[in-house]
């Protein structure tokens, strides 16, 4: 039996290993041939995430930090690229996400010309990184702002107490078990979580202030997680023109100091060598098989701080 249970236990560890190894060997191939004057157009689709977990994991959707930085780095080191276009369609996700994010923007902006583009969503951590641009062209029908922070704790006591389920905890420190959804906050609790989101959302109002030349308490003033359209955004300052993608492309053509049609550099993603020989089939069996016997603690959100 003991056997059994080894052998098990190191199927697992190497399925476990596969899924996760198998999610970073990844690079990018440019969809451009050869040639000067080209622009990067880097897509921020969907949720941010800091690591490779969740819908991005699976399904594909979603941005990661490391995606993303990855083919802004890219872009930068390119002496071919001249500029580069953010396609932003994003209602927002992690903080930690989104300031790895945006720090990347901000040092590729001090080599070339970055411009965003806010297409239909581009909401709380997709304006976050937007904003560190060097320009943003916003659609008119962009919902865009949201500047606010959230951190969300489910709390299932009243139905464990329903269903005659009930929680053994033992815990070195007070506070240890406050997030574990067994019992309500306490208001000690609260008020320590509350802390850290104020603080969060502080560190927002203010990259939004300094990188929009705004006040931080005008900033403050129009955000408390309100939404904008396009229109609004660029009367409020949050934006710099109200225009399609075809426009975003022509500005950032126009600050980068390309003459005539540019060309338009995109990076899609290279399986690495382990998934040209074990394919994606295995890695997404080991990230189910995974989640299964590991427990969905690791992959909850819950209590995460999100923009």
């Amino acid at each position: 039996m003991r056997n059994m249970l080894t052998s098990g236990l190191v199927i697992i560890g190497f399925v476990i290993a596969i899924s996760l190894i198998g999610a970073y060997l990844i690079s990018y191939n440019s969809t451009s041939t050869g040639g000067d004057n080209k622009i990067a157009v880097i897509n921020l689709d969907g949720p941010i995430q800091m690591s490779p977990e969740g819908s991005s994991f699976i399904s594909g959707e979603g941005t990661t930090s490391g995606e993303f930085i990855s083919q802004i780095n890219r872009a930068v080191e390119d002496n071919s690229v001249k500029a580069i276009v953010i396609d932003v369609n994003s209602p927002g996700g992690s903080v930690v996400a989104s300031e790895a994010m945006s720090f990347a923007v901000k040092r590729a902006e001090k080599k070339k010309p970055v411009v965003a583009w806010l297409g239909e969503i581009a909401a709380s951590g997709g304006y976050f990184v937007a904003s560190a641009s060097n320009y943003i062209v916003a659609d008119p029908a962009t919902i865009t702002g949201s500047i606010g922070v959230i951190s969300i704790f489910p709390e299932y006591s009243k139905l464990f107490k329903k269903i005659g389920l009930n929680m053994t905890v033992i815990k070195a420190g007070k506070y240890k078990d406050f997030s574990t959804g067994f019992k309500p906050f306490t208001g000690e609790e609260r008020d320590m979580m509350q802390k850290i989101v104020n603080e969060t959302y502080n560190l927002f109002i203010k990259d939004v202030s300094q990188n929009r030349n705004l006040s931080e308490s005008y900033v403050r003033s129009i955000a408390g997680g309100r939404v904008y359209s396009g229109t609004d955004a660029v009367k409020l300052g949050l934006a710099d023109k109200t225009g399609g993608f075809e426009y975003a492309l022509k500005k950032a053509a126009e600050l980068g100091g390309i003459k005539g049609k540019p060309q338009i550099v995109t990076y899609v993603k290279k399986p690495g060598l382990l998934r040209d020989i074990l394919g994606t089939s295995v890695e997404n069996f080991g990230y189910g098989f995974a989640k299964g016997m590991i427990g969905t603690d690791i992959f909850m959100t819950q209590g995460k701080l999100n923009f």
